[in-house]
C-alpha cells in the first residue's frame, strides 16, 4: 500500500501550528515571547534609549525563542523516531501480517479483485485463529498471526504514545480478534455435531455392503497379513478397527479428527478453514491427506466417499448461524484491521518525511 508523501503532508496541516502551542504552556517560552514583544514595542518608540533597550530585549527574546523551538523540534524528532522503531513499527508489522493473511483467504470476490496484485494467486483456507495473549492457541499446521503488541502497550506508559481516538480504534481491533476466535470455535463445535450423523450413515452403508462382507471373509478378524500388496478395499480395516474399539462412537471420533484434532501431534487440520471458506472440495482433499495416518500403511478412504459425506452435510453447515457469523466477522475484522494498519502506515510515512529526509533513495 503506497501513499504519496505530498498527500501525507496535507493530512497533517496543523503540526507546525501545534508545535508553537508549547509557548503558552512552557514558562521559558512565555518569558521569551514577552521579551520579544517588549523589544518589538521598544523598537517602534522614537526614543533612542528605549530603542536600544528594545533592540536588546528583541534580540534576547528572539534567541531564546529560536533555541526553545530547536530544542522542542529535537525532542520531537527523538521521540518520534523512538516511536517508529519501538512502538509504531512492531505494531504495524503485526497488523499488516494479519491483514495480508485475511486477504489471502477472502471469500468476497470484489475484495479479491481489488487486491489481485497483492494476492499473487495465493489462496489459503479461512483463518482459524489469531494468536492473542488472553486466549489459548490451538496447535495448527500454519503459524497463526499474532496480536501481542497492543495488549502490552495499553497496560503501561506506551499507551500515551497514541491519541484517545487511536486507542479506541486499536481496542476495537483487539476485541474483534477475540470475538472472531470465539466464533470459529463455536463453528467447530457445531460442525462436529452436524458432521457426525452423516459419517455414521456412510459407515453403516459400508458395513451393509457386499464389498465389506466379502472383505471380512478374506480378512478374518480384520487382519491384513501382507501390507506390501494392499487392495483398494483394504481401507475397510480402518472401519473394522474403529468398530472393534467403541469407547467413543466412531462417528464422533472421526468428526473430531477431521475437524479439530489429529493424532499423533494433536494439531487441528485445515478442514474447518476450507469449510468456513465455502470450499468442501478442498476440505475433502485435506481430510484424505491429513486425517488418516499416512504412515500407518493402510490406505485412506476413497476421495469420493469422503466427498459424499461432506456434500450431504454441507447444506446444514452453510445454513448454520455459526457459519454466517464467521463470514460476517471475517469481513468486519478485515475492515477494522485495514483501518488500523493504514493509520499506522500514515504516521510512519509522516515520521519518514519529517525526520528522516523523505522516502529512501532505493
Amino acid at each position: 500500500m503506497q501513499v504519496s508523501h505530498q498527500s501525507n503532508k496535507k493530512k497533517f496541516p496543523n503540526n507546525r501550528f501545534s508545535s508553537w502551542q508549547f509557548l503558552i504552556r512552557d514558562r521559558l517560552g512565555i518569558f521569551a515571547l514577552v521579551l520579544f514583544i517588549m523589544g518589538l514595542v521598544g523598537l517602534v518608540i522614537p526614543v533612542d534609549t528605549l530603542r536600544g533597550i528594545g533592540g536588546i530585549l528583541f534580540g534576547t527574546g528572539l534567541t531564546v525563542l529560536i533555541s526553545t523551538w530547536n530544542n522542542r523540534e529535537q525532542s520531537a524528532k527523538e521521540a518520534n523516531l523512538r516511536r517508529k522503531t519501538e512502538i509504531y513499527g512492531p505494531l504495524h508489522a503485526e497488523l499488516q501480517n494479519l491483514r495480508d493473511r485475511l486477504l489471502e483467504s477472502a471469500t468476497d470476490d470484489l475484495l479479491r479483485i481489488e487486491f489481485r496484485d497483492t494476492l499473487r494467486g495465493i489462496v489459503k483456507p479461512c483463518l482459524q485463529h489469531i494468536e492473542i495473549p488472553e486466549q489459548t492457541t490451538p496447535h495448527l499446521l500454519e503459524e497463526s498471526p499474532r496480536l501481542y503488541c497492543w495488549p502490552e502497550y495499553k497496560t503501561d506508559y506506551r499507551s500515551l504514545d497514541f491519541s484517545e481516538t487511536s486507542r479506541q480504534m486499536l481496542n476495537q481491533t483487539y476485541q474483534f480478534a477475540m470475538v472472531y476466535n470465539n466464533a470459529v470455535n463455536a463453528a467447530l463445535d457445531a460442525f462436529e455435531l452436524l458432521l457426525a450423523p452423516y459419517i455414521k450413515e456412510a459407515i453403516t452403508c459400508i458395513q451393509q455392503s457386499e464389498d465389506y462382507k466379502q472383505w471380512l471373509k478374506e480378512h478374518p478378524n480384520g487382519i491384513i497379513t501382507n501390507l506390501s500388496s494392499l487392495s483398494p478395499n483394504d481401507w475397510f480395516f480402518r472401519i473394522y478397527h474403529a468398530l472393534e474399539t467403541p469407547t467413543v462412537p466412531m462417528e464422533m471420533v472421526w468428526a473430531t479428527s477431521w475437524l479439530a484434532n489429529i493424532s499423533p501431534g494433536n494439531y487441528r487440520p485445515e478442514t474447518l478453514g476450507w469449510l468456513l471458506s465455502g470450499n468442501p472440495e478442498m476440505a475433502t482433499c485435506r481430510i484424505r491427506r491429513d486425517c488418516f495416518s499416512p504412515g500407518s500403511g493402510y490406505p485412506p478412504p476413497p476421495l469420493d466417499w469422503i466427498r459424499a459425506i461432506l456434500d450431504a452435510a454441507w447444506p446444514e453447515m452453510e445454513k448454520h448461524s455459526t457459519y454466517r457469523s464467521v463470514q460476517i466477522l471475517y469481513k468486519e475484522l478485515y475492515k477494522q484491521v485495514s483501518q488500523a494498519e493504514k493509520k499506522l502506515m500514515d504516521k510512519l510515512l509522516y515520521i519518514q518525511d519529517t525526520y528522516e529526509g523523505g522516502p529512501p533513495p532505493l
